[in-house]
């Protein structure tokens, strides 16, 4: 039975790698260069369940960013606009020559931290096994360090101008307007409808590896770029 649970765990894990392809903007190998900076990514649940309406959770989506994952990434270089490693194979969590996947254990031991969790979507073991073997096993970290970063630095999402933000909730403001509500360390992934509008999708802070702002890097850009026109940031379950 233990077996059986952690072959549906890898599956989807596994189609997903299979299925993945770069953007053209993007370098991602294994055991890439030195990384430079962290990312901590969060994404503004209300949105994501306008993506993807079925997810576990998405009935009743809470008004809040939730974390998506802690990356570690490379500078820019020309086009290259979002170069990070990925898969990696030296961890020392793994064996070597490996990208290892979290056995059953090591999931428990991570879905039973409450601080955790609180920041993450209702059925999070998917996304964690998939930010695991993407990006934990490239941090250098064991997967509980790995996990945990994930709430000891999620005190690096702050707002410039919080207040402002919160009046954006629920309206399309133009893009420049939401830019200035965030610190000078971010940057942001938007989504499109099939209409066309636009959406907060995520804000990634830049930070170095004990929270600080990161900010010789301004030209990251992961997936969709926001274009400078009115954007949603769509309600949800305050």
């Amino acid at each position: 039975m233990r077996l059986l649970k952690a072959s549906l765990l890898l599956f989807p894990l596994a189609w997903i790698n299979a299925a993945m392809a770069l953007d053209p903007n993007e370098q991602a190998y294994a055991d890439a260069p030195p990384t430079r900076f962290l990312v901590y990514s969060v994404t503004w649940q209300p949105t994501f369940c306008k993506m993807k309406p079925t997810t576990a959770g998405c009935e009743q989506p809470p008004q809040r960013f939730l974390t998506h994952g802690v990356w570690p990434y490379s500078e820019s270089i020309g086009k290259y606009t979002n170069r990070h490693p990925q898969f990696c194979t030296r961890s020392p969590a793994c064996a070597e020559g490996e990208a290892c996947a979290m056995s059953e254990d090591a999931m428990d031991k991570v879905l039973d931290n409450a601080d955790l969790r609180a920041l993450v979507p209702s059925d999070p073991a998917g996304m964690f096994a998939h930010e695991w073997k993407k990006h934990g096993t490239c941090s250098g970290q064991t997967m509980q360090q790995y996990f945990e970063n994930f709430v000891t630095l999620r005190k690096v999402v702050t707002f410039e101008d919080e207040a402002a933000f919160k009046q954006m909730i629920g309206n399309a403001t133009m893009f420049s307007e939401i830019r200035k509500a965030f610190p000078a360390n971010t940057a942001f992934r938007c989504y499109k409808d099939v209409t066309g509008d636009q959406y907060l999708h995520e804000v990634f802070y830049l930070i170095d590896s004990q929270g600080e702002p990161y900010l010789n890097e301004r030209n990251l850009q992961i997936g969709v770029q926001c274009a400078e026109q009115h954007t949603w940031i769509p309600r949800g379950r305050a």
